[in-house]
């Protein structure tokens, strides 16, 4: 059965042109990354859904959080336009997006982890899809 998840995920792997096409299916992700997975990487979360008509076919929203992990910050900042232009309208997995809303992103440098361990840079993407 569909879900919100599982057609956000089908719109992000149908993208094409840009580095998010060439990305291989298995490196986008619902909720979580093996650490073993090569950057970068896209891993998503649908944080909220939320009725916001009550009809026959009532209209939905939800909010999603998407994370490029890259190995710089460059290189997670190269997916930005390309982001913008998989997160759209249409349907995916049975399921129409009637609207998407971009409302922003923020950039997390890499940083030093434990020990010798380097966590990697982030592109975090916020939109809203009306379905």
């Amino acid at each position: 059965m569909a879900s919100i998840e599982t057609a956000v995920r089908a719109m992000l792997t149908s993208a094409t042109g840009g580095d998010i096409a060439a990305l291989p299916d298995a490196r986008i992700t619902h909720g979580f990354r093996l650490q073993e997975t090569t950057l970068p990487a896209i891993t998503f979360e649908v944080e909220r859904t939320e009725y916001i008509t009550i009809s026959a076919t009532p209209l939905q929203m939800a909010n999603v959080e998407l994370r490029v992990i890259a190995e710089t910050t460059t290189g997670a900042l190269a997916f930005e336009d390309d982001i913008k232009g998989a997160v759209r309208v249409g349907t995916f997995d049975t399921i129409p997006f009637k609207a998407v809303d971009f409302s922003g992103r923020q950039v997390e440098p890499p940083s030093v982890a434990d020990g010798d361990e380097a966590e990697p840079a982030q592109l975090v993407c916020y939109f809203t899809i009306y379905y």
